[in-house]
């Protein structure tokens, strides 16, 4: 063997002994021309932002579920059509990084954020990563291996209203990361409150014991209006999917709308609101042995300058 390929062999089994990073390592720099990261998400560490956009749109597609296809066609069981203002990150991180790990640094800092989880998917269960990139998000690049996924929607409730997130991370054959975030802020006098997907309800409900419902309408009288009623239909596919689960419906006024009023007189508010969604549950097949009706009015406050103050709780018994 010769001095050149004894050379070689020598340097390569030294990159490999001493473990010497082949993955390549960005700057903020190296952003594409224009773009900047969101003010409620910083970036994974040593990402750059491989693409960015700033536009207007009437036909966004937020999927609420994982896509499938049926003879060569996909279809979404969930999902919402929106219309507003769009910004648009389609992040690089280093090669070889853990999809996983990307993802989840972005989705945990919903946590600081007044938020709402709609859907969340892993691994297979997101279906065809050529659907999410192609179909969906018309991104070519975040196609890779169904395994390495990620992808979530969520509803930001900001000082300037609602806010639609789409975060989708996978880990291409060739190591490539990339992670796609999209923001949705709704134009006026649309749609501002999304469904939330029946398997999501009861992730929620199995991992934390409890599901509030936000914003369900109520009239002068306490009773769900007939919009709320629809607003239950993801809830009763929940409930009716899994037969077993047991659950508290708690009502909770922590503030009166029409003045000032005593404890005991929002108490009992709450009590009518649970009631109602109970009834409404019930009239939509729910089994009236699973419910039971709870009033607490301001006694288990949160977040009191929010619409979370007066909600629906699902509580698991």
């Amino acid at each position: 063997m010769n001095t050149i390929k004894k050379t070689g062999l020598f340097l390569l089994a030294s990159l490999l002994c001493f473990n010497f990073p082949l993955s390549y390592a960005f700057e903020a720099s190296e952003d594409v021309t224009g773009a900047s990261d969101s003010e409620f998400f910083k970036r994974y560490p040593r990402s750059k932002i491989d693409s960015y956009s700033q536009t207007k749109t009437d036909d966004y597609l937020l999927a609420l579920g994982a896509p499938k296809t049926v003879n060569g066609v996909m279809t979404l069981e969930y999902s919402e059509r929106l219309t507003g203002s769009l910004t648009r990150h389609t992040y690089r991180s280093p090669d070889g990084e853990a999809s996983e790990l990307v993802f989840e640094h972005l989705r945990s800092q919903l946590t600081a954020l007044s938020h709402r989880l709609l859907f969340e998917c892993h691994g297979r269960e997101c279906g065809s990563s050529n659907q999410w990139a192609n179909r969906i998000f018309s991104v070519r690049k975040l196609y890779g291996p169904e395994r390495y996924q990620h992808y979530l929607a969520a509803q930001l409730n900001t000082e300037n209203g609602p806010l639609f997130v789409a975060l989708y991370s996978i880990q291409r054959g060739n190591k490539r990361v990339f992670t796609q975030l999209d923001l949705l802020a709704p134009a006026k006098g649309s749609i501002t409150e999304l469904a939330v997907n029946p398997d999501t309800i009861l992730a929620v409900l199995k991992s934390e014991g409890v599901f509030n419902l936000r914003s369900l309408p109520f009239d002068d009288s306490d009773k769900l209006t007939a919009d709320g009623e629809q607003r239950l239909s993801a809830v009763v596919k929940a409930l009716n999917s899994h037969s077993r689960l047991k659950l508290y419906v708690v009502g909770h006024v922590a503030r009166s709308l029409t003045g000032v009023e005593t404890v005991d007189a929002l108490t009992a508010r709450s009590l009518t609101r649970a009631e109602s969604v109970v009834q409404v549950l019930i009239a939509q097949d729910v089994a009236g042995d699973r419910l039971s009706a709870q009033g607490v009015g301001p006694l288990a406050p949160i977040r009191q300058n929010s619409e979370d103050a007066n909600r629906i709780a699902l509580v698991l018994q």
